[in-house]
């Protein structure tokens, strides 16, 4: 006969119980794309999934992922250290549009492609690494790339 169940272990069961559900809701959160990564990471960033490109773009020898998203008054480039995992980390650089500063785009209408390095980026490999052009058409372009002594990614133009 089934002994009745003491306070103490409803409420272990029911620890459990919560446990559980919490493990599995946080698997629904995983991003599976890197467009999920970054809408993830930025909600309020209206990405663009066409600009997606790939490249090993901090030569960790693994594919990175680069999109252009747009807020309210800038540009927003998300770059997804590949791969796409729960905690893939994420960066984003931002640049304001028609402010006259340094680090403005003159129209919205945005594109990426990627470019090569020069041999002063070139890896401890001897390989040249691979480099972000954001551009309008419109004013200088901007060139993004991995510094591996900051653990991050910068841009110059111009």
């Amino acid at each position: 006969m089934p002994r009745a169940m003491t306070s103490r272990s409803q409420l272990r069961c029911s620890l459990l119980v919560l446990l559980a559900l919490c493990a599995a809701c946080t698997g629904l959160h995983r991003p599976r794309t890197a467009l999920d990564a970054v809408r993830q990471h930025s909600p309020a960033v209206e990405w663009n999934a066409a600009s997606l490109i790939e490249a090993d773009l901090d030569q960790d020898g693994r594919a990175d992922s680069v999109l252009t998203g747009l807020g309210t008054d800038r540009v927003v480039v998300g770059i997804v250290r590949g791969p796409v995992a729960a905690g893939t980390p994420v960066s984003t650089l931002e640049f304001s549009l028609n402010s006259g500063g340094e680090d403005a785009l003159c129209s919205r209408d945005v594109k990426i492609t990627l470019e090569p390095l020069g041999d002063e980026a070139k890896t401890r490999t001897g390989r040249a690494g691979m480099g972000i052009n954001l551009h309008d058409d419109k004013c200088d372009a901007f060139h993004i790339f991995w510094n591996p002594e900051k653990k991050k990614f910068e841009w110059w133009r111009l």
